[in-house]
């Protein structure tokens, strides 16, 4: 059952940061992980699962300025078998905030980044999944992958570039680049389940741009659904990580 959401503050966007707040929470319920140097992964934090049901892996990946920390109390609204796991971006920008990608506007004005930092961040992010998927013995028919703003255009990058290791994708305020667009084969539509959440108030990453990207996978033949939240600006509402929830919980 998923337990009554405390109120969360995420200010998390491509165009500022913030630590994201939460009231009265039970740190005792994350497990730090600190890089494993020897398979050189990013560094990350994980809940991991309890009781005998097998097992979902959640990836959730955070915005710009953010860290490992900040999408930390998500994950106590999964269920008890869910593994939910918050890797760092590699790229530091600050004392405690870090990025996925260098922000850069393309050639037509639209939302980008700087093409070797996204590369590189993909590459890191795959070979988390795997590892992690090989350890928990998770197959990537119960696996998702989530994040809010930087971190939705991620999955994004991560689940249109490689659908196979995904059972789904959670896009929390985020878009297609056109670049990805461009890039995309047609023949890669798999049986990928997208989520897409997004405030019809957000002025970092417009309304627009998920009405887009909806139109985009539907032509390109992806099933997914677009959630609109009346009145939320650029942030992650209750209502919102409860729909995601249900998602991965139906697509199972």
């Amino acid at each position: 059952m998923i337990r009554k959401l405390i109120h969360i503050s995420f200010c998390l966007s491509i165009l500022a940061s913030c630590h994201a707040k939460e009231s009265n929470q039970d740190a005792s319920i994350i497990s730090e992980q600190t890089q494993d140097v020897q398979s050189n992964l990013i560094p990350y934090k994980i809940r991991e699962a309890k009781g005998n049901e097998k097992p979902v892996l959640v990836i959730l990946l955070h915005g710009y300025g953010a860290n490992e920390d900040d999408l930390q109390p998500v994950a106590r609204y999964f269920p008890e078998n869910y593994i939910v796991v918050t890797p760092q971006a590699p790229y530091k920008i600050g004392q405690q905030n870090y990025q996925w990608y260098t922000s850069e506007k393309d050639q037509n004005g639209g939302f980008g980044g700087k093409a070797e930092e996204l590369n590189s961040s993909i590459d890191r992010i795959e070979i988390l999944v795997k590892e992690l998927q090989k350890k928990y013995n998770v197959l990537a028919s119960r696996t998702f992958i989530g994040g809010f703003s930087q971190g939705a255009n991620m999955s994004y990058q991560l689940g249109l570039k490689d659908p196979l290791l995904f059972k789904g994708i959670g896009v929390l305020s985020g878009t297609i680049f056109n670049s990805l667009q461009k890039d995309h084969e047609k023949d890669k539509a798999s049986a990928l389940k997208i989520f897409i959440g997004h405030g019809d108030m957000d002025d970092r990453i417009p309304y627009t741009e998920a009405v887009h990207s909806k139109k985009w996978l539907d032509e390109h033949h992806f099933e997914s659904e677009l959630h609109t939240y009346k009145g939320m600006s650029h942030s992650i509402s209750p209502e919102e990580i409860q729909d995601f929830l249900h998602f991965t919980v139906k697509n199972l």
